[in-house]
């Protein structure tokens, strides 16, 4: 007799799929089975909300047919606890089933699961870079070959054909070698284009990077031109850009000392540079100083900006508490506190 389904991942198993799952808010990352399963229990907290929401991507494939692959692009929203909103969930689960029936074995033979999504409120088309690299990191992850663009873009950063030919770059090549930084010395290559890269294809590289852990080597090459962009003032889109680029890359002590810097330059105040930060680099802002530091420049925007950065880092469940701890302190600045003033009054309606 077949079980209930209760959770997407009931609905998994039961049908017997192999399945990933994979975050699509914060960064493009892997989300293991056995967290998900927990997340759907609520015994987890989901550890990634973005805009007070869990974005995901499913991938699953017949045991017998991983070549037919089926993605599902998810968003579901987040309580004030920072646990998912079961009842968004369910109606997910009952859509489903209302559109396939109870049987799983119709699925295959009867009504292709990849239809079920067509008119479903829960469904998110991705941005265009970011399904690059989905697409990227999930064909890695499949043991599958890198598409058609990827041996053109190794050419293109080693320089073989001039850096000022990237008009015929392709996205998804670009993604290709940032999802397989560990392979082909394409992190090596990588780190000694840096600095020679024309903004734009820099800019783009970034946007993939973000999605990364960038080792020592390629670190230090992104930090090294951040700095240089930073002294001669360059454009603020590409300081952001180089900042997402370095938010997960390693050590994390070059990390803290580059926004460090950045937050004590003038462009501290710059909404694109502190949505980076609170974007990407969320998981530094459990430093204490930093996250003062961060806050009291956040001060510098308006108050519709200081209110949307401030509610979606507080959803996060590790930073709620050391954000009111850094808002109740006495030293703040006149203008950090008003700012906090008007916050609570929105947050009480």
């Amino acid at each position: 007799m077949q079980k209930e389904i209760g959770s997407i991942s009931d609905f998994l198993k039961q049908g017997n799929f192999n399945f990933r799952i994979f975050d699509m808010g914060r960064r493009v990352t892997r989300i293991s089975n056995q967290l998900f399963e927990k997340i759907e229990n609520q015994q987890e907290q989901y550890p990634y909300p973005f805009q007070q929401s869990a974005w995901l991507a499913i991938l699953f494939w017949d045991k017998n047919k991983q070549a037919e692959s089926i993605i599902w692009f998810l968003k579901f929203p987040i309580d004030e606890l920072g646990y998912l909103q079961l009842s968004s969930r369910d109606a997910f689960i009952q859509q489903l089933i209302d559109q396939l029936g109870s049987s799983l074995q119709e699925k295959q033979h009867n009504k292709p699961v990849s239809d079920s999504l067509k008119e479903s409120p829960f469904a998110f088309k991705p941005k265009q870079d970011r399904l690059a690299i989905f697409h990227s990191k999930a064909s890695k992850e499949l043991g599958q070959s890198p598409s058609q663009y990827y041996a053109h873009t190794q050419e293109y950063l080693r320089g073989d054909i001039g850096y000022e030919q990237w008009k015929f770059l392709g996205l998804q090549g670009i993604a290709d070698v940032v999802a397989r930084l560990d392979e082909a010395a394409n992190e090596s290559i990588l780190a000694k284009a840096i600095d020679s890269l024309p903004d734009t294809p820099l800019e783009i590289i970034c946007n993939m990077l973000e999605h990364s852990e960038p080792k020592r080597n390629l670190s230090e090459a992104l930090s090294h031109r951040l700095t240089t962009e930073l002294e001669g003032k360059q454009s603020t889109l590409l300081i952001a850009a180089l900042t997402r680029a370095l938010s997960n890359g390693r050590p994390e002590s070059l990390r803290l000392s580059l926004w460090k810097t950045l937050l004590e330059s003038e462009v501290a105040s710059e909404i694109e540079i502190l949505a980076a930060i609170s974007g990407r680099a969320w998981r530094d802002l459990d430093n204490r100083n930093l996250l003062k530091q961060f806050i009291t420049a956040l001060a510098g925007c308006n108050q519709e900006q200081f209110n949307i950065l401030l509610i979606d880092l507080m959803a996060i469940p590790t930073l709620r508490e050391p954000i009111l701890a850094v808002m109740r302190q006495p030293d703040r600045t006149k203008e950090l506190d008003e700012k906090i003033g008007r916050f609570f009054q929105l947050l009480k309606g």
